[in-house]
């Protein structure tokens, strides 16, 4: 079995650390007051920031997040099982040059500190579906409902790794914690 894993708040906590120094960054080096509507579902609207001053933090700042971001809980056991059990693991990332020098080096070294097991990684992708139909992909696992519907419309299985942007989606298999993942797997596909 071949199973694709998207990167950012799916085995990483990319999102809530993107916020921290968003805040951080308002503050400090835009002389800001930080964030000034909680509720809002962008981090840059969190702060009141246009297009500009987003762009300028990613340039500054996003590279540094993504190499500091913390495993989500269980997902390096969960995955190594995985890969352990025969499964080949591969990593399907958006994570792009624009404001990444290398992005596959900085997932493959995240991967590797967090002693993570995988057979391959893809960065800067134009389509998770085309990277999946290309590498027989059978389940994908992704926080994004846009990449899950590309995907699940290809034929291939999905679960929705929940988020607080996403708990309101209902279309696909979702799940809550990477052992969930791992016990749907373990029914679904070898039960």
């Amino acid at each position: 079995m071949v199973i694709g894993i998207d990167m950012d708040d799916t085995i990483c906590s990319t999102n809530e650390l993107i916020i921290v120094e968003a805040d951080k960054y308002d503050k400090e080096v835009l002389g800001g007051t930080g964030v000034k509507d909680v509720k809002a579902y962008e981090f840059a609207d969190m702060l009141g920031w246009g297009k500009e001053m987003k762009g300028q933090f990613f340039s500054d700042r996003l590279e540094h997040i993504m190499a500091n971001a913390e495993i989500k809980e269980n997902a390096k056991e969960v995955i190594n099982k995985l890969y352990d059990e025969g499964n080949k693991i591969i990593f399907i990332s958006f994570r792009k040059a624009k404001y990444i020098k290398d992005p596959y080096m900085l997932t493959k070294t995240w991967l590797d500190n967090h002693g993570v097991k995988y057979h391959d990684i893809f960065t800067d992708t134009g389509s998770k579906v085309d990277e999946c139909v290309d590498n027989n992909v059978t389940l994908f696992i992704d926080d994004k409902e846009s990449h899950c519907e590309e995907v699940s419309n290809a034929g291939i299985d999905v679960i929705l790794f929940t988020n607080a942007y996403n708990s309101e989606e209902k279309r696909f298999v979702r799940k809550d914690t990477w052992t969930e993942v791992y016990d749907y797997i373990q029914e679904k596909y070898y039960g």
